[in-house]
């Protein structure tokens, strides 16, 4: 039984330790969230809130799907356009979503807030017009009679560096911008 006890309790103090290791070793610098006098806590607050949960989930929805007809088109070379025309239907399908999201999010913002992250939030306009511009380029290659695989994957490309740069922090910002 004692041994049972300090077993229990050798656990806990384990799971204590690691807990207090992991909340002390999360990084603090400036993000992209942070903006002046915005604190981390309001952009957690802000990224917890469903709006902007939904967003994060239909934009990694787009890059799965551009990285799969990427992917298709580096093992076989040439474009199915049933398979490609799919894709490129759901990744505008979720390009979407993600503007709804992103869109509805924006009217539940305080002044406050809208004033601390308007040059975020323009950049985000930004990046999801430039999305879409890359979509539709994508979809008229696409539906071409002969869909030039280069070209799909060039357009592939740009879109995943797209999402790439809209991440949170600076760093991945940075790391997008070099490639």
């Amino acid at each position: 039984m004692k041994r049972i006890s300090g077993m229990l309790i050798t656990g806990a103090m384990l799971i204590t330790c690691a807990g207090a290791g992991a909340a002390f070793g999360q990084p603090g610098g400036k993000g992209m969230g942070r903006q002046g006098g915005m604190k981390d806590g309001m952009m957690q607050q802000m990224l917890n809130e469903p709006h902007p949960k939904l967003a994060m989930a239909y934009k990694r929805n787009l890059v799965n799907f551009a990285g799969t007809l990427k992917a298709h088109i580096a093992k076989t070379g040439k474009v199915d356009r049933q398979f490609a025309e799919s894709a490129v239907e759901e990744m505008k399908r979720s390009l979407g979503q993600m503007k709804t999201h992103h869109d509805e999010h924006m009217k539940t913002m305080s002044d406050q807030m809208k004033q601390q992250m308007g040059e975020k939030m323009k950049m985000m306009d930004d990046r999801i017009a430039t999305l879409q511009q890359h979509l539709d380029t994508l979809e008229k290659e696409v539906k071409a009679e002969a869909p030039d695989p280069k070209k799909v994957t060039a357009e592939v490309d740009q879109i995943l560096k797209q999402c790439d740069m809209m991440k949170m922090d600076k760093k991945s910002q940075r790391k997008s911008r070099t490639r």
